[in-house]
């Protein structure tokens, strides 16, 4: 293999870092991607996710045309990033990019972009035989893979497909769970807190005792929970009629993710059921709630013998690189991808501390990441 343009793949990633592409907020970053993708694709799609998730860049589906006797592949990445994400400084340092402290770097994902992008500039460059490429760019991953979830899958014709998203370059993902998203809404009495505290039923205290009872946290070795978000009261001196509480219930087995989540919903039952006053009339009144439980994404479990794994596996070994076959924590595209048909693994990129201030990835790993991709995409099967 010839040499990866470090210097090209550095500087497009450092181009791309500053560009401000906050979730729902890609439009920017659509257009950089685009751009590229004009130089070097045979048709761009973008279908009409904007509209369905409120944000204002669609998802980017672009095709490059290659030898039809080989599968073709799906590569993708997601454009969006977490907060703090404007105004990113991207500092290089010892072969170490990261951000100045202020925002997150935004290696998750454009590192996994940037890898992309030079191992397609490569591959053009040196008449690499390659098969049919499908590239996906999808919007508003990290708020519950939303662009992934209104993804126009008929614009798609790959089975198989890689995702440039993780941390670990030796790993590679090939399990994830399914997750519940949990929202409750409590709602009290109000009183006054100071004159008569006795006439009223705190939707907070109840949402407390609620919370105390729930199953949260690492649960067994396939499940994790969180109630994450709380919102609500007015004023310290009234009782607080309302609160909203979001959380999540994450499991690799569809019996526990069922048994935890029916846990927290008993747990806003029973404290609901002990906040209680008596009414002037004698009628005893609780607190009342709502729970809503929808899916927020299924599990992915790519198993050995796949094809899509065995290149994975086989172009590592080609490299010498160690591979890990690895088991997430979280969800991804690929969940997504998955579900819809196409086999697909998670492919780790190298960032690191991913959705806070200190992220950074090393050069190294986005330059073996371009191997990696340049690599499966070559490979005879």
């Amino acid at each position: 293999m010839k040499e990866i343009n470090r210097e090209r793949m550095l500087n497009d990633f450092l181009t791309m870092v500053k560009i401000d592409s906050e979730s729902l907020n890609e439009k920017n970053m659509g257009d950089y991607a685009k751009k590229f993708l004009s130089t070097i694709a045979d048709e761009i799609h973008e279908d009409e996710s904007k509209e369905a998730i409120g944000g204002n860049q669609s998802n980017i589906i672009a095709k490059i045309n290659g030898n039809t006797r080989k599968k073709t592949l799906l590569f993708a990445c997601h454009l969006d990033t977490v907060k703090p994400g404007i105004g990113v400084n991207p500092i290089v340092d010892n072969g170490i990019v990261r951000s100045d402290g202020t925002t997150i770097l935004g290696a998750d994902d454009k590192a996994g972009i940037a890898s992309l992008f030079e191992a397609l500039r490569y591959i053009k460059e040196n008449d690499i035989d390659f098969p049919n490429l499908e590239i996906v760019f999808t919007v508003a991953e990290e708020i519950g893979l939303k662009g992934a979830k209104n993804l126009d899958f008929s614009l798609i014709k790959a089975k198989e497909g890689y995702a440039l998203d993780s941390e670990d370059i030796e790993g590679i993902f090939v399990r994830a769970p399914s997750q519940n998203f949990v929202g409750i809404e409590i709602e009290g009495l109000e009183a006054h807190a100071g004159m008569s505290p006795e006439k009223g039923i705190s939707a907070i205290k109840t949402a407390a005792d609620a919370i105390s009872k729930m199953p949260l946290g690492r649960l067994d070795s396939h499940t994790t929970s969180n109630m994450g978000v709380i919102q609500g009261g007015i004023a310290t001196n009234i009782i607080p009629k309302t609160v909203s509480i979001k959380g999540e219930v994450r499991s690799h087995s569809e019996e526990k993710l069922a048994y935890y989540t029916d846990k927290i919903k008993s747990a806003v039952f029973d404290a609901c059921r002990e906040n209680r006053i008596q009414m002037p009339d004698g009628m005893i009144r609780t607190a009342l709630c709502n729970i809503d439980i929808s899916r927020a994404y299924n599990s992915m479990n790519v198993k050995p013998g796949e094809s899509v794994l065995n290149r994975a596996v086989a172009v590592y070994k080609q490299l010498g690189i160690q591979c890990k076959l690895m088991t997430g924590g979280g969800g991804s595209d690929a969940n997504v991808f998955n579900e819809n048909g196409i086999k697909t693994v998670i492919l780790g990129t190298g960032m690191s501390e991913v959705h806070s201030v200190k992220e950074y990835i090393k050069i190294d790993d986005m330059v073996t990441t371009a191997k990696i991709i340049i690599e499966i995409i070559s490979h005879d099967e």
